[in-house]
């Protein structure tokens, strides 16, 4: 797909029409998509853009039909279709203090909501013990895991390779964090790093598979 198509969408979207699809791009259509109303015709423009039919409606569907389309841009629209790199900032998760803050919040009889907000259970979003030094994991943010898969669940155990001041991990996608525009490093990606938690520091990462 030529990046003018792509340029088109986010035209379409009021986002800065650069080629590349990220985390404002998609956030910019997710917000398309919350608005009520049976048919919405900025998403049937953007449906007729990529080939799809155009009933103004958001589904399933139609998010699979973008995904296709953005993974078959020009690398030289997005460097790497759409798998990346994207610049962000990389912080960290699961570390023995966030472990341990979220530990404490929860007996002062506080919800996991709340305690997430100061701390991580060291429990990914599947199950996994990200809290550990053996195994590199990443948590990312839905928009970024939408805009790839099509989901959230879509990129579960998926692959990313992130790059910190010229020194690159591959980890896999365990969980999920509610900032936008960042990568959570747990314990082990953190120590493949040389990073020491807490910290945030400028990155690129991109999707492996």
């Amino acid at each position: 797909m030529a990046a003018s198509t792509v340029q088109k969408i986010q035209t379409t979207l009021s986002v800065k029409a650069d080629g590349i699809w990220g985390p404002k791009s998609q956030g910019a259509l997710n917000a398309q998509i919350g608005k009520t109303g049976t048919s919405n015709p900025t998403l049937a423009e953007i449906q007729q853009l990529i080939g799809f039919d155009a009933d103004g409606i958001w589904g399933v569907n139609s998010q699979k039909a973008l995904n296709a389309v953005l993974n078959g841009t020009s690398p030289t629209a997005t460097g790497n279709g759409g798998n990346g790199p994207f610049k962000m900032k990389a912080s960290s998760f699961a570390d023995p203090k966030d472990v341990e803050d979220f530990k404490k919040c929860k007996l002062q009889g506080k919800t996991d909501k709340q305690c997430f907000a100061v701390g991580d259970n060291g429990i990914g979003a599947w199950g996994a013990n990200t809290a550990q030094t053996t195994k590199p994991m990443v948590a990312v943010h839905k928009i970024d895991a939408v805009a790839r898969w099509g989901s959230f669940d879509g990129a579960a155990h998926r692959r990313v390779r992130v790059t910190v001041g010229g020194v690159s991990v591959e980890a896999t996608v365990e969980d999920k964090l509610g900032t936008p525009d960042r990568i959570d490093l747990n314990p082990a990606a953190a120590k493949k790093l040389g990073l020491n938690p807490p910290f945030l520091k400028a990155c690129e990462w991109e999707w492996v598979v």
